[in-house]
């Protein structure tokens, strides 16, 4: 496939080729610049991708011939920031028809099986990310939409519980998606706002969600793009104006009192204290889970529990050797979300597992990053019908625990003895508090009671824009130490250098937070001395 155009812009000759892969411009265009102020042959040495070209438009009354592209800073870099560029050139009358022409062949392939001039009903949450989401989209995200010929329906939520509303009566023939502009919840909100509709499973389906990072915590967007463009307003943008319809496994949560539905986490014992107890912490960011969990290991601290898990596998070599799994499940019903599990006053079936013991940690999660830095689940998939269960006994001492938190940034803590991995299909848990002692129960990173409580997958439930199939894990992470791929002895001396290896790699690992830690102290007195 090739299609060229070739144009006379006053002095100047204007060569445009689209290959199917990208499209190389070549001469000299007018050229605005949204935040950078680089040349033109800077912009264009090398072809516009095709994921980045946003649209090619011709304008019959001033006829000039628009190009808005994203362009990486650093061209050989897969992770560079991107700046919104518009190019322009004037078209002869005898060109026209022939221009014409070149635009529609070239959109209708950069936006091969997606809806040009996406209906977006954007929702931003003013208070998020220490109040910049409002910022992040006016001055990132909205012009990225205007260039990709977006039409957008602006609301910025105004309580805890808004997007819940807003999502419940949304007219769902009316939009192509809806977008957070804040942390992972109002995510939450929009979830449940859906769930709670008689049309809930068309509802989910039929308008997925678009992420754009403008909070602490933003989860589901790093597992998308990873932790670095996961982050990135533009880089997010682009992935609703370009991303497909995928599906991912949602959750229904059930108390004595109350239902609802979860797309993250389910957390019990230290790193529910970690999540919940440093709300005091906010301004530092996602490290703040981080100094929580330190200070629970150094501690010592166990939480009592209960709990009855259906697993469906057991074997962690099993769950790492069918890793990335081909599985993705779509559902296709209509109307409410029913669980298919025994109500909670009933007994749970007689094959699901009885754990009674003091725990470190029991940890449920859909996906594999809970926070930059935190792989915890590194075999969690959007949409196989299960959960990931990490399981931490309280009966590991402290250099083991120190150890496993050395590896959480790259989910090689599965692999050590002291760490239990399941993947499940359900479980109920009873929270149990040591005399004087208050216990958290973490779901999604938000408060929720320290009761008994169980969980139901509800396979493919979500759906959600993404440019990729998978999460970020199943395109770059591998497990390591599956039995039979290395040899099971080792000499005293191996054992030796690992353990040093494994202190050093700890060691370093929390001298980074500590570093991190007093960075944001000193940015914070910085801003505070400012004003």
């Amino acid at each position: 496939m090739l299609h060229s155009l070739k144009l006379a812009n006053g002095p100047n000759t204007v060569q445009l080729a689209y290959d199917g892969i990208g499209l190389r411009i070549e001469g000299g265009l007018d050229v605005e610049q949204k935040s950078s102020k680089r040349s033109l042959s800077d912009l264009t040495i090398e072809p516009i991708a095709k994921v980045n070209v946003l649209s090619v438009q011709f304008d019959t009354d001033t006829h000039l011939l628009q190009i808005h592209a994203l362009i990486p800073r650093q061209h050989a870099e897969p992770e560079s920031p991107l700046d919104l560029c518009i190019f322009r050139t004037s078209v002869d009358q005898t060109k026209v028809g022939e221009t014409q022409t070149f635009c529609q062949l070239v959109m209708g392939h950069i936006y091969e099986g997606i809806s040009v001039g996406r209906r977006l009903k954007v929702l931003v949450n003013p208070f998020s990310g220490q109040g910049h989401a409002k910022k992040i989209f006016q001055e990132k995200v909205a012009p990225v939409f205007k260039s990709a010929q977006c039409k957008v329906d602006y609301q910025e939520t105004e309580y805890q519980g808004h997007a819940i509303e807003i999502a419940k009566d949304l007219d769902i023939d009316a939009y192509d998606a809806i977008v957070t502009v804040s942390g992972d919840g109002i995510i939450h909100e929009v979830i449940n706002g859906f769930s709670q509709r008689s049309d809930a499973r068309t509802a989910l389906k039929k308008v997925p969600l678009g992420v754009i990072p403008g909070g602490t915590g933003n989860a589901l967007s790093i597992c998308m793009l990873g932790e670095k463009l996961g982050f990135d307003p533009i880089h997010t943008a682009r992935q609703v104006i370009k991303g497909k319809n995928i599906s991912f496994d949602l959750c229904s949560v059930t108390f004595d009192d109350h239902r609802y539905m979860s797309f993250l986490s389910h957390n019990y014992g230290i790193t529910s204290y970690a999540d919940l107890a440093t709300e005091n912490m906010r301004w530092m960011g996602d490290a703040r889970t981080i100094i929580g969990l330190l200070q629970q290991i150094f501690k010592g601290e166990t939480y009592k529990m209960e709990a009855a898990v259906q697993i469906v596998e057991a074997n962690k070599d099993k769950i790492k050797s069918n890793f990335p799994s081909d599985t993705q499940i779509v559902d296709s019903g209509k109307g409410p979300i029913q669980d298919t599990i025994p109500p909670l006053n009933e007994p749970v079936p007689d094959d699901w597992t009885i754990i009674k013991d003091d725990v470190s940690f029991f940890l449920t999660s859909k996906t594999p990053l809970l926070a930059r830095g935190m792989l915890s689940h590194p075999c969690a998939e959007p949409n196989d019908g299960l959960l990931d269960l990490l399981l931490v006994r309280g009966n590991h001492g402290l250099f083991s625990k120190l150890d496993l938190f050395g590896k959480v940034e790259t989910g090689h803590q599965i692999d050590s003895d002291a760490v239990e991995y399941y993947k499940v299909k359900a479980f109920r848990l009873k929270p149990i508090a040591k005399p004087g002692k208050k216990v958290y129960v973490a779901i999604d990173g938000e408060h929720a009671p320290a009761k008994t409580f169980q969980v139901e997958v509800h396979p493919g439930l979500g759906s959600v824009l993404s440019l990729y199939p998978n999460y970020i894990t199943s395109r770059t992470w591998r497990p390591t130490n599956i039995s039979g791929q290395s040899s099971s002895s080792s000499s005293l001396k191996q054992k030796l250098s690992a353990m040093k290896n494994k202190l050093t790699s700890t060691c370093a690992y929390i001298l980074s937070i500590l570093r991190n830690y007093f960075r944001n102290i000193r940015n914070l007195f910085s801003r505070t001395s400012t004003r």
